[in-house]
């Protein structure tokens, strides 16, 4: 039986853990930890053994945990510094032995080492990619680091030293945008070639072309996440590839839906399916698909719940399968395959 772990986190000091059944397309409370004040954004290792939350009090603070191979529970080990002002994302060199965090109050981003027992050593250097960094990520090999900075309209681009921990500014340093686009999260296709990034301010998504060997980005078309005629305040918020990489899905806050594209894997075109509003898609802050492309669960920021839906591998539509309560203000839906 095909069991992946769920975590769920937000404005609460609560994490929830829950089992999902692929098959069934169901959800199990497993456990709760108590994680911070604000845990926003999680990150795991890749063995499944140790989280990474940050928490968005001032100081930004980010902190290490172990994973409870029964019920999923989190035991803190330590807790360092972000690197900065108002943390908002955290995440994991494709290796293990480093994690990356993004400051969005003071555009700042930090390198931290992994200790041995799991937990974190306080950041190797401090970088200031541009204002408002709102993600961090690395290519799969993990040769290359992007920062979103959604008040400086670009994405910084560094290359990353697996030894040492050093990033160094790429040539081109920025991948421009468009004026006031506000670029919030990035997304690898699953070749590694391609990429698409969602754009908090103007409501768009722009699909790119990725060049491995020297790390840069390059823009291939943006179109906008809303319906054709629809003028309604917005805010752009996560963007997730279907593991096949046919479909490609983007989190409207305020339109409160799942955009879905059929994403042209040659051309990069991107290919309007459908709106998906159904569920409690009250402020859809993250969503996440499991590593089959089975399921997509939604975290509603202001609707306090998770939504499961089955994912369809030939249209890219969604099927309602349950809404379930969970702590307030849901900011993060992790998914750690495993057996639960």
């Amino acid at each position: 039986m095909n069991h992946t772990r769920i975590y769920i986190a937000g404005y609460h000091s609560l994490v929830s853990c829950f089992s999902l059944n692929v098959e069934a397309g169901t959800l199990a409370l497993l456990s709760t930890s108590i994680a911070g004040t604000k845990p926003t954004y999680m990150a795991h290792r890749p063995s499944g053994r140790f989280m990474y939350a940050l928490d968005e009090a001032k100081p930004g603070r980010i902190s290490a945990y172990a994973v409870d191979s029964q019920d999923g529970r989190l035991t803190r080990l330590n807790a360092v510094s972000s690197a900065g002002d108002g943390p908002c994302h955290v995440s994991v060199h494709p290796g293990g032995r480093w994690v990356f965090t993004a400051n969005y109050v003071s555009g700042t981003i930090g390198v931290l080492s992994v200790l041995p027992d799991g937990g974190l050593g306080e950041p190797i250097a401090q970088y200031a990619p541009g204002r408002n960094a709102h993600q961090i990520v690395s290519d799969a090999a993990g040769r290359h680091l992007f920062v979103p900075c959604l008040g400086s309209d670009w994405i910084a681009q560094y290359r990353f030293d697996a030894a040492t921990g050093a990033l160094t500014p790429n040539t081109p340093a920025t991948l421009p945008v468009a004026p006031k686009s506000g670029p919030r999260h990035l997304a690898f296709h699953p070749s590694g070639r391609l990429a698409c990034l969602i754009n908090e301010l103007d409501s768009t998504m722009t699909s790119l072309s990725y060049d491995e060997a020297q790390g840069v980005l390059s823009p291939i078309v943006t179109v906008s996440t809303l319906p054709a005629g629809c003028a309604m305040k917005n805010a752009g918020g996560h963007v997730c590839f279907a593991p096949s990489g046919r479909f490609v899905y983007g989190s409207n806050r305020g339109h409160d839906s799942l955009v879905i594209y059929a994403f042209d894997a040659v051309t990069g075109a991107l290919h309007l399916v459908g709106h998906e509003q159904r569920g409690t898609m009250a402020w859809p802050r993250d969503f996440a698909l499991d590593a089959t492309g089975r399921c997509l669960l939604v975290a509603s920021q202001y609707g306090n719940s998770i939504s499961l839906f089955r994912c369809d591998p030939d249209t890219g539509l969604l099927e309602l399968l349950s809404t379930t309560a969970v702590p307030p203000g849901p900011a993060f839906v992790g998914v750690m395959p495993g057996a639960a």
